[in-house]
Formats: structure tokens, sequence, C-alpha cells
């Protein structure tokens, strides 16, 4: 029988990746950044209903963290409404979409209590991104599905070629009733790096550091395989877990883990950002021993060298 998987109290986020499909093409894609990608690979890769359903239902989530389902655009995947409707009721959902589906169907499919509980954002958080979806659109399908009962928020990226216009569309949908976020940029754009980031040269780095990494997330692509970070997810490095091992268990995202591709890090990974109270500070993931990879390299050929992955924990 699969163990239970049960989040500790430091564990900020659960996500299901069901697909990475998007319809959308927006030039700072954060699943894009440093030209990372799993579209192709991931599209042969997809778990069933059934396997997500079963994947989900081992899940002992706290009041104050939910599964957030999200992607590529999560409602593309074929089984996403039998997904929300048949897991375990007691399963507090978030969902990240640009609200690309036909919002009827949505109301009819979707229980709202699914994605309802006490937290301090939406439970379904739509992304606006000018020229790719309209805000029009967007305004009229968020007061319809308030009218069916769900929260829903609207979140904008400052990117430096479209702030203006965001911050425009934020005072517009704030007077409307409408909540409305922006989110800070992450990445390079006219040579400058953006973001606020804990560890220095981490993201766009000059060149490729070694480090011993850990996370607070337990993320599984769109084949359920579990990896340490978004940028191993994004480009398909190896996974340390698949979320359907029997004996994978919130102990697997605990042990730190050599890392040679520090300074290509995800943004999202390594940005100092609000967690799941909106409290600032929090940062995905805990780096440490940052070195040369040739160090690295001489350190792991030692005869009885041998990486902490079960160091005590420093919180």
């Amino acid at each position: 029988m699969s163990k239970d998987i049960r989040p500790l109290e430091h564990h900020n986020y659960v996500a299901f990746f069901l697909t990475l499909n998007c319809n959308l093409r927006c030039p700072y894609c954060i699943n894009l950044h440093n030209g990372g990608s799993r579209y192709e690979r991931a599209r042969g890769k997809h778990l069933g209903p059934d396997e997500w359903i079963k994947a989900a239902d081992r899940l002992v989530l706290r009041d104050d963290l939910p599964l957030t389902i999200q992607g590529g655009e999560s409602t593309f995947y074929k089984g996403f409404y039998r997904f929300v409707r048949e897991v375990r009721e007691d399963i507090k959902m978030d969902l990240l979409t640009n609200m690309s589906f036909d919002t009827e169907e949505f109301i009819r499919q979707v229980p709202v209590s699914r994605f309802t509980r006490e937290a301090p954002y939406a439970s379904i958080r739509v992304s606006y991104h000018p020229g790719q979806n309209d805000i029009e659109e967007l305004i009229g399908k968020t007061y319809r599905l308030q009218d069916a009962g769900f929260r829903v928020g609207i979140y904008g990226i400052e990117h430096p070629s479209i702030i203006n216009h965001i911050h425009e569309v934020k005072e517009r949908c704030l007077k409307l009733g409408i909540d409305f976020r922006t989110k800070e940029f992450l990445g390079e754009w006219e040579s400058d790096l953006h973001g606020t980031f804990k560890y220095e040269g981490s993201v766009c780095g000059n060149q490729l550091k070694a480090c011993d990494c850990r996370t607070t997330e337990i993320i599984a692509d769109p084949g359920g395989y579990v990896f340490r970070c978004h940028a191993d997810l994004y480009k398909g490095r190896e996974p340390i877990a698949h979320i359907l091992d029997e004996d994978f268990s919130e102990s697997s995202i605990e042990k730190f883990r050599a890392c040679s591709s520090y300074g290509d890090c995800n943004p999202c990974d390594v940005k100092v950002k609000t967690n799941r109270f909106q409290i600032f500070g929090h940062t995905t993931v805990e780096i440490r021993n940052v070195r040369e990879l040739a160090e690295a390299d001489a350190a792991s050929s030692m005869p009885g060298r041998l990486y902490e992955e079960n160091e005590k924990l420093h919180i």
C-alpha cells in the first residue's frame, strides 16, 4: 500500500502540472526561462485521470496548504474536469489559469467547494498577458465565475515593455471590484536582470557552478515525475522520484542534493517572495556550499566522499 504524503509545516507548495501545453506564447514565459522547455517531451508522458486521482488521494494536506493545479494551461488536460470532481472531497485546490476554458462548462462541471478555502488570495488565479489574451473577456468571465460562487483574482506581470499598461488595467479592475494583483518580472530584459533573488549569480550566471540544494515544494510534471526544482522540471533533468512510487513521501524532498547547474536556476526557485500566508521573505529552495564545478568533480571522486543528503533540518 502506498504511503500517505503529509507535507510538513515548512513545506510551502504542492503542485501538479497536469500539462505544459499552452495556447499563449508570451516572450517572457517563466516556463521558457533561459531556453528551458519540456513541451514536446511532456506531450507523450501525461498521466491518465485515474493515476492523477490516485496521486492526489495520497495527500494529507493542512488547511493552509492546497493542491495547486497548473501548467501550461491546466484546463487543456483532457481529464481535468473528472480529476477536480473525483479527488477526495477534503482536498482543497488552487487553479492557475489563463481562463481559456468555457466558463459555463466550468461552472457545470466543477464543485464550488473544491476551490473554496480561507486564504489571503483567490483560489482561482488568472494570468493576464497583453497581446496574448483579452482583458475584456477576462473581466466578463471573472464576473460570471464570481456570480457562481467562485473566488477569482487576475494577475499581471510587470514586464518593462508592458508595465504602464498593467498598472492602468490594475487600477481599472480594482475600481470594478475585481481583485487584480501584479507580479515582479523575473529574468533578463535589454541586458538587465530583473527580480529580487536570494542567491547571487544563481539566475543568468556567467558560469555554471555546483552546490547542494533542497526544496520546500512538491512539484510533479505531466508524467508524474517529481523534481527538486522548477528548473529541473522545465528542462527535463533527472527527477528525484515519481508521485506514484509507493515509498514516496514528504521526507523525499527534505534531502540536500548535489547540483551542477547553479547559475541556471529558474527565477521561481530563488526569488525572494511571499509564502502561502503572503508573508514576504520566503525562497523556494535552500542552497549551500556553492563551489566551482572542478572542485565538486574532484570531491565526488574521493573515496568515501558522500553528500550530506540526510542532514538535520535547520529551520
